[in-house]
């Protein structure tokens, strides 16, 4: 009997799909059915054979390749004799190999993060040796053997074993050790206001470039818009390590835009927002709207605003205690228009303070003095990042520590200054003069809209306490006049070379209180400084000998070998652990010091771009850690010139910037003339 089939579909490929419709009224013979239904699927499929073999084998070979390349380039990156011993004939057979793996084209920001080697955890041993080292200065014979003694038995106890094989362990699954518990204890935790205690600023260019205010604003949004789009196209360079193929870890470039902090009342959280998906409507799918258009569009929210100082204030809540903070922003998000007005700050692609005031690009202490605090009322310091451009085109930056360090920041700060153009008159160009700008219609700016009757004297209190910090904040910008060719003349580190002056200066000041990193080979040094009967050859030898001690703690740290993380990484281990009782040494003076001298180096050169005069950053600076201490920034500008941004609270009686900043460029001038004849051409160094 002929069988029918109602409905048959057989689709081939890595299987054989079938669907059939058999009328229930008509028999088919079950040799047929078998045969269609399974037979001719697996002949198919037998045919099919070699090609799936081959399939699999090429991508089992392709994930073993990746696999085994990764683990040798970590390899590779994990080498360190390329800066400690440069000279090294291994060196160069590890540059090949590097090369041929990593190839010679430097590739965007991301594509060497699967490649960069873990943080390794410090051996414990290593640690207790170089924390006796760098205590011993700081200490009393008597504090010094006690702490010996808690280094010894903590260096010796089961329970601190038990600790060190529980960070290697997290080491092991987890690249960076230290991350996620530096972000949340340094950072998130604090519950002090982050505008002075997080928070970092940089000024704009050392000349000016424009002095339109919307037009110095519209240029540098579009640089930043447009970085932002090729850093999604993976079209920003990574930072290498000068000279080598030893690429950065650029992670925090997702934190640039759409992110802002969170309060909360026991932990803040950062909100990542759009995942770089921009918020901005000045971006379409065929470019980004031109400087002009931009600008018109700025003109726009300065008629908006008319003549208004302050309409509410909002700003200043982000300047309180961050719990207080916290509770405030509870019941702003109550209302749906309050709601709506942080989402939209949150989620912004960045911040834009168009200010009224308007200081002299060369007044680099009241310019950095204004981007770091505004004027009380018209800072977010949530933000991530905050672009600042006062009324005469001066313009800078205020950034929130927590997810960008001034590596990051400071890449995108430099490509937007590189890419800064305009006319005779200082007014943007027409789109065609700049890559990937459009014209194109874009809606008008919408005003956000605040109902704040309700906490209007909680406004009234930050904008108060603000205010008094403001006036607590003892901030000066010093140069010597001078920079790195005084110490590269006479084969020393210009950055250990300015470490001394520093600390040269707050012994000339009487002080000698915990700083970081003092050595006995430093205060040896100094002390022979200040002695006028120590001949001044052998002071040169102390000055050799402490500067390689600095930069040899430098490298150290730089391999993830100091002290301080690895230390914090066992504290938070007992901590979490619930130790009774805890290891003595994180009950010693030694563990517990706030150094009184906090200093960083301000990093320059991030991008490959060749800097006109007018457009070369000045740097910028933080707030102190200690309120009776100085938090010192400093910009090595290139071979004749040298910024230190010098901050501190005038509530301190023994604290004065401009006493430490200039006690700093004459403790530079007696070290320049330990080696030639050196005068100061000023005796004012204030900038």
């Amino acid at each position: 009997m002929a069988s029918t089939v109602a409905g048959f579909l057989v689709a081939g490929g890595m299987g054989a799909l079938v669907n059939c419709y058999i009328s229930s009224a008509v028999m088919i013979p079950l040799g047929l059915l078998v045969q269609e239904v399974f037979v001719q699927p697996l002949v198919a499929l037998r045919s099919l054979l070699p090609a799936m073999v081959g399939f699999l084998g090429g991508t089992l070979i392709l994930l073993v390749w990746h696999f085994l390349k990764t683990r040798v380039v970590r390899f590779l990156l994990d080498y360190n004799g390329w800066f400690l011993t440069p000279k090294h004939p291994i060196n160069k057979l590890w540059y090949v190999m590097t090369i041929a793996l990593l190839g010679r084209t430097t590739k965007g920001a991301g594509w060497y993060q699967d490649y960069l080697p873990s943080l390794p955890v410090p051996p414990l041993d290593h640690t207790c040796k170089m924390l006796l080292g760098s205590v011993r200065p700081l200490l009393t014979p008597e504090e010094y053997r006690n702490t010996e003694e808690a280094v010894k038995e903590f260096q010796t106890s089961r329970r601190t074993r038990l600790l060190q094989l529980l960070l290697k362990i997290k080491g092991w699954w987890s690249r960076n050790w230290i991350a996620e518990w530096w972000l949340n204890y340094i950072y998130l935790r604090q519950r002090t206001p982050i505008c002075f205690n997080s928070n970092y600023y940089t000024a704009g260019t050392l000349y000016p470039t424009t002095r339109h205010q919307l037009d110095r604003a519209a240029m540098m949004l579009f640089s930043s818009i447009t970085f932002g789009k090729l850093y999604l196209q993976g079209k920003v360079e990574t930072m290498m390590a000068e000279g080598t193929a030893v690429p950065f870890c650029m992670n925090g470039c997702k934190y640039l835009y759409n992110t802002a902090r969170y309060p909360g009342r026991e932990m803040d959280r950062n909100c990542a927002g759009q995942a770089l998906q921009s918020r901005c409507h000045l971006q379409r799918w065929q470019g980004s709207l031109s400087p002009q258009g931009i600008r018109a569009q700025l003109e726009k929210v300065v008629n908006m605003a008319g003549d208004t100082l302050d309409e509410t204030g909002v700003a200043a809540l982000t300047s309180l205690p961050r719990k207080d903070w916290a509770e405030i922003r509870e019941r702003l998000e109550a209302n749906p228009v309050n709601a709506a007005s942080l989402h939209a700050v949150d989620s912004a692609w960045s911040l834009v303070c168009l200010d009224t005031e308007a200081y002299d690009v060369s007044d680099l202490t009241n310019s950095s003095r204004h981007f770091f605090h505004g004027n009380g009322y018209n800072r977010w310091f949530d933000k991530s990042c905050s672009l600042i451009v006062m009324a005469n085109g001066n313009c800078g930056g205020n950034v929130e520590h927590s997810t960008l360090d001034a590596t990051v920041a400071g890449q995108q700060w430099e490509y937007n200054l590189s890419e800064e153009l305009y006319d005779a008159e200082g007014h943007v160009l027409p789109s065609s003069s700049y890559p990937g700008a459009h014209d194109f219609p874009v809606d008008p700016p919408t005003k956000m809209e605040w109902e704040v009757a309700e906490i209007g004297e909680k406004i009234a209190e930050a904008k108060k306490s603000l205010s008094e910090m403001i006036a607590d904040s003892d901030l000066v910008v010093v140069t010597p006049g001078f920079g790195k060719s005084v110490p590269k003349n006479h084969r020393l580190s210009p950055d250990g070379f300015f470490q001394m002056a520093m600390q040269l200066a707050f012994y000339y000041e009487g002080r000698t209180e915990t700083i970081r990193p003092v050595s006995d080979a430093s205060v040896t040094f100094v002390k022979a400084m200040d002695d006028q009967t120590v001949p001044r050859d052998q002071v040169k030898k102390l000055l050799k000998t402490a500067i390689e001690y600095q930069c040899d703690y430098k490298m150290k740290a730089m391999r993830g070998l100091g002290v301080d993380r690895h230390l914090l990484g066992l504290y938070i281990l007992a901590k979490g652990l619930d130790m009774k009782p805890m290891p003595k040494l994180f009950e010693d003076k030694a563990f517990q010091f706030t150094f009184k001298l906090s200093t960083s180096q301000t990093p320059t050169q991030l991008t490959k771009r060749k800097f006109k005069v007018p457009n070369i950053c000045p740097g910028g600076g933080f707030g102190t850690v200690d309120k009776e201490g100085y938090g010192v920034s400093y910009i090595v500008m290139g071979e004749d010139r040298v910024h230190f941004y010098v901050n501190s609270k005038r509530s301190c009686s023994e604290t004065d910037s401009t006493r430490f900043g200039e006690a700093i460029c004459r403790a530079l001038w007696d070290m320049k003339s330990l080696y030639e004849p050196a005068v100061p051409h000023s005796e004012n160094f204030v900038c």
